[in-house]
């Protein structure tokens, strides 16, 4: 023991051997030998002292206990929990026993068993930290955030220093959507381990989940420098990205994280590759159709549920939607809708959002069925939709839902149809028919839809505004004296293509300035993201305006200060293109080389107004050159704001009734 306690461990490994030679049953030596070789990495000889010393002292928790420590070193598991569980009996009011058995439990997956053990442990010794730390980590493995935050807490309040404590409290956090404290625990990991990438990784995925995806690239980007294989890192800086209209390099993450991860971040890649990859300026058709093709592939099915087959009575349709509470979104869909003829169609709306929350646009007719479908799973929805017995089923989310994609392959309607939201194909082999136009569609396109495409005349985007909107301003440039070119699209719209090709035009154009407005430039770090972006590029200071959200009509007021506004590439506006046009604003577009890319050129064609498509990105630079240059634009401009809602009326592209007509005549000709 005395050469044990000096250091001198091969010297004390000797001097117990040789009592034990002199006296084989001497306990304490043998349980002290034990423990020395378990000390000194000898796990065989530590075990087999230890065994023979439970066969002396049977009943011994302490024996038992350290002998399952050796055992759970050597792997041998099952027989450590033995170990550990006879010594918890034997020793019920010790913590040590219970903490080891449930500790073990918890890494072997096995949470049930694990927690009544570690509940014990906490409660015999209130200051083991260890118990506390393991029980928070098991109530986050059974996905129970609440009950994980108390034990984590406490950890942290007997050790402040615990990284893993910290951290595993962050994730708590998070998954409670408490986002500021989850990021102060990340933070408080980080001050005391730098290199701790798992850190770096919470606070990166807590960011962009609070809608900070500057920081967060940041943060994952640091996770990254310490673990560049990190797939779940790869693949959330891959949405930051994205989100901060990077998307060429948020397209080369995710394809990494899709091909290297494990399977669960696999699928979430390549999920969110099928989700971005028509707004990818390297992407063609054919890799669009390729990678949805992949991504829906994955999607659980089963046999037909409905064959429908009704030969008389209304047809029934049904509309699946996630955003019917979203009037301005809804535009399209409730000219359609409103406009039905209810003697001829039944109509149902599966919603993922409650009736109370659906006004604004949508004009409610007696016989129209509302299905709340709010967090209800795909398999629920597909049985209602299937009880309803629909002759045709309309998807208006494509994969700006895509976890509702999910509904289709169950085959709940005898016909599915994809409209107003797809710009590309779905990779569905189950979508049977898209609907789109000539002017999104061509012919020589078709190849690269895995559905069979059908068209209506003009824009298939036809809308109607029924709700309250701004009135339209005076031209702008009219009071400031100078030109405000503008765009209010989503940042991920906006490439290092786009960014480039606008600063090029604001050179141009010297006396313009550049404004742009959406939601993620709410943020200093958004908004400096972006200015950095143009500055590579000589754009600075007050040539460009970055104006984060708003409520929704003064974001619409936002057209009273711009004289005309830019299309982005190759995502072009829908929605942002409807609104522009009616708040008296012309929007500049070419015809580019894929549906996303051309959804304005439909609206504009449409509503009569071609001299704002450019044939090509050269055309569109040299269309705006001419407006930001002529002596016409003001006199042009004022009387576009003058008569532009009048001649939108009296156009296809507002001509509702036209378009439900449409709709109806394609849904009785694809009827089975």
């Amino acid at each position: 023991m005395a050469a044990r306690q000096a250091g001198r461990l091969a010297e004390a490994r000797r001097l117990y051997e040789q009592l034990l030679a002199l006296e084989p049953v001497h306990l304490q030596a043998r349980r002290e030998l034990g423990s020395l070789l378990t000390q000194m990495g000898h796990f065989e000889s530590a075990r087999d002292h230890l065994r023979e010393s439970n066969r002396l002292e049977p009943h011994s928790a302490e024996i038992l206990n350290n002998l399952g420590g050796v055992l759970e070193q050597m792997d041998q598991l099952e027989e450590a929990i033995s170990c550990y569980r006879q010594a918890a009996v034997l020793s019920p009011a010790e913590a040590i026993p219970h903490f080891n058995a449930g500790d073990l439990l918890r890494k072997l997956g096995r949470l049930d068993d694990a927690l009544q053990f570690l509940r014990a442990a906490a409660a015999l010794a209130p200051d083991l930290q260890e118990a506390w730390a393991a029980l928070g980590q098991l109530h986050l493995a059974r996905n129970e955030p609440a009950a994980a935050r108390g034990p984590l807490r406490r950890a942290l309040e007997l050790r402040p220093t615990d990284v893993p404590s910290a951290r595993f409290l962050g994730d708590a956090l998070q998954s409670l959507r408490q986002y500021a404290d989850a990021l102060r625990h990340y933070e408080q990991a980080l001050q005391q381990n730098a290199a701790d990438g798992l850190s770096w990784y919470g606070l990166g995925r807590a960011l962009l989940e609070a809608a900070r995806p500057a920081e967060a690239a940041v943060a994952l980007e640091r996770c990254l420098s310490l673990d560049a294989n990190n797939a779940e890192a790869l693949h959330e800086l891959g949405k930051a990205l994205f989100q901060l209209g990077c998307v060429e390099d948020a397209v080369r993450l995710l394809r990494r994280a899709a091909t290297t991860g494990p399977e669960e971040v696999r699928l979430k890649a390549m999920l969110n590759l099928a989700v971005i990859v028509p707004g990818s300026p390297h992407d063609d058709q054919q890799a669009i159709l390729d990678v949805r093709r992949a991504w829906a592939r994955c999607l659980p099915t089963r046999p037909a549920t409905n064959s429908g087959g009704r030969a008389q009575g209304r047809m029934r349709i049904g509309y699946v939607s996630s955003f019917f509470h979203r009037p301005n979104w809804m535009k399209p869909v409730w000219a359609l809708i409103n406009h039905h003829n209810r003697d001829r169609f039944e109509i149902h709306l599966f919603s993922d959002a409650p009736a109370s929350q659906v006004h604004g646009g949508y004009r409610p007719h007696a016989t129209d069925q509302f299905h709340d479908m709010t967090g209800q799973t795909n398999e629920c929805v597909a049985d209602r939709i299937a009880a309803s017995n629909l002759d045709v089923l309309v998807d208006l989310n494509a994969y700006s839902a895509p976890e509702r994609l999910g509904i289709y392959p169950l085959r709940p309607a005898p016909i599915v149809v994809g409209w107003f939201n797809g710009y590309a194909t779905s990779g569905l082999e189950c979508m049977d028919y898209l609907i789109g136009d000539d002017s999104v569609i061509p012919q020589r396109e078709e190849r690269f839809y895995t559905e069979r495409i059908v068209r209506v005349p003009h824009s298939y985007l036809t809308f109607d505004v029924n709700y309250p909107v701004p009135d339209i301003a005076p031209l702008p440039m009219l009071q400031s004296g100078r030109l405000t070119i503008g765009c209010l699209a989503s940042q991920y719209k906006l490439t290092d293509q786009v960014v480039s090709v606008w600063s090029d035009l604001l050179h141009r154009c010297p006396d313009a300035r550049l404004l742009i407005r959406n939601g993620t430039l709410g943020n200093p770090h958004q908004e400096g993201h972006l200015r950095r972006r143009f500055e590579i590029h000589g754009i600075g200071g007050q040539r460009l305006l970055l104006e984060g959200p708003a409520e929704h009509a003064e974001f619409l007021s936002t057209y009273d200060r711009i004289d005309f506004a830019l299309d982005p590439f190759p995502y072009s506006g829908g929605t942002t293109t409807t609104e522009a046009l009616w708040q008296g604003v012309p929007v500049v577009t070419f015809d580019g080389d894929r549906w996303a890319s051309r959804t304005s050129v439909s609206l504009l064609r449409a509503a009569g107004l071609p001299e704002y498509i450019g044939k090509d990105l050269d055309d569109y630079i040299a269309i705006c050159v001419r407006l930001a240059h002529s002596s016409a634009t003001p006199a042009v401009l004022q009387d576009f704001r003058a008569r532009i809602r009048d001649r939108l009326r009296q156009s296809p592209v507002c001509d509702a009734p036209a378009l439900a007509r449409a709709m109806e005549e394609i849904y009785q000709r694809i009827r089975r």
